[in-house]
């Protein structure tokens, strides 16, 4: 993988967005990329907001007046990226997260909200890259489903632990099993 750049903005007080959090979400940006077969330089936007913002939000693009756990804005037509000749980068998109509704379905799905937060990372990093679930049954959703799996599986998360290095390039496949022995 090239070069990744993520922009944070923390427009809430409800968790902590601390340094190694902030690391986490760049891993799973990085993994999402590489499971995706992206290998352009990129920058995306991660912003956490609360319920009534992203509410707000939610009602403006999509008319639905309640709030959700994030929404993804890709800024590609038909993962047709446009280039920021400031960064020499490719321009994702931004991802909006509500940490108070991914701290109730964390506890809705028996998880952390760390791990709750990370899957809605990756989640919207596929939805940047043009993935989609439409409906539950098609085949669109089938294989989004089974990215996201692939890479909450390379990240650690299947197992419960998040790995310390994820995997998002080969070289790491190999450093991974070393650990894990």
């Amino acid at each position: 993988m090239r070069r990744l750049r993520v922009a944070f903005n923390n427009e809430q007080k409800y968790i902590p967005i601390t340094k190694e959090f902030r690391k986490l979400l760049r891993a799973c940006c990085k993994c999402s990329l590489y499971c995706a077969e992206f290998d352009e330089n990129c920058e995306i936007s991660i912003s956490f907001v609360t319920n009534d913002v992203i509410r707000e939000l939610n009602a403006q693009y999509r008319n639905i007046d309640a709030p959700t756990d994030v929404l993804s804005f890709p800024l590609a037509d038909n993962c047709e990226f446009d280039l920021n000749p400031d960064s020499d980068c490719y321009m994702l998109g931004d991802i909006i997260i509500s940490t108070e509704k991914a701290a109730e379905q964390a506890v809705e799905n028996n998880n952390s909200t760390e791990r709750e937060i990370a899957f809605l990372v990756v989640h919207s990093m596929l939805h940047l890259l043009g993935y989609d679930h439409p409906d539950e049954d098609g085949p669109e959703t089938k294989e989004m489903r089974k990215k996201e799996k692939e890479i909450m599986h390379s990240l650690g998360y299947e197992s419960g632990e998040i790995l310390k290095h994820p995997v998002h390039s080969k070289d790491d496949i190999k450093l991974v099993e070393e650990e894990s022995k």
